[in-house]
């Protein structure tokens, strides 16, 4: 029979290596399609005079994917949690900083995408979000402050393990 921390440590893989195939596949996304495209007329523009319009497309471009980074390194933090998760690292102080961190990305990433409103950079979470009154920006921000102090009281949690452990 399997045990929590059996089932934990086989979840925590599965969610690493799914997460690491939506970082590589979003880094993939990200330099492909929103880009490639505006570099690639920046280069082929050097040297004539679109050159300051092809580097003010390329500014653009990454600008507006700002909010898709941030979300990447929600991931890449991830990827590193449920590593730590995997290794049986489940109750520590820095697997709560880590749940932290992946709040404050969240939250980077709804400031980011509120500053860039220009160019929707997340349309599959403004799709989702169901009464139109409430943006994508304000869910990130409530699910990364809720990641934040989860985060916080696992460390709290971890804090209050440690202590139990020397004092047994």
């Amino acid at each position: 029979m399997d045990t929590h921390q059996q089932r934990l440590v086989r979840g925590s893989r599965r969610l690493a290596f799914v997460f690491s195939v939506l970082f590589w596949a979003g880094v993939l996304w990200v330099f492909s399609d929103a880009i490639w495209r505006p570099l690639k007329v920046f280069v082929a523009a050097q040297g004539s005079p679109a050159a300051s319009a092809g580097g003010a497309a390329l500014a653009r471009a990454v600008l507006a994917q700002t909010p898709t980074f941030a979300l990447m390194g929600a991931l890449w933090t991830a990827i590193g949690l449920f590593n730590r998760f995997a290794q049986g690292e489940a109750l520590t102080a820095a697997s709560g900083r880590s749940l932290s961190r992946i709040g404050g990305w969240f939250i980077a990433s709804a400031i980011a995408s509120g500053l860039f409103s220009d160019v929707p950079a997340m349309p599959a979470m403004r799709a989702m979000t169901m009464p139109p009154a409430i943006d994508a920006e304000l869910v990130l921000c409530c699910v990364g402050a809720a990641l934040v102090l989860l985060g916080r009281a696992f460390s709290a949690a971890a804090a209050i393990k440690a202590e139990h452990d020397q004092i047994v």
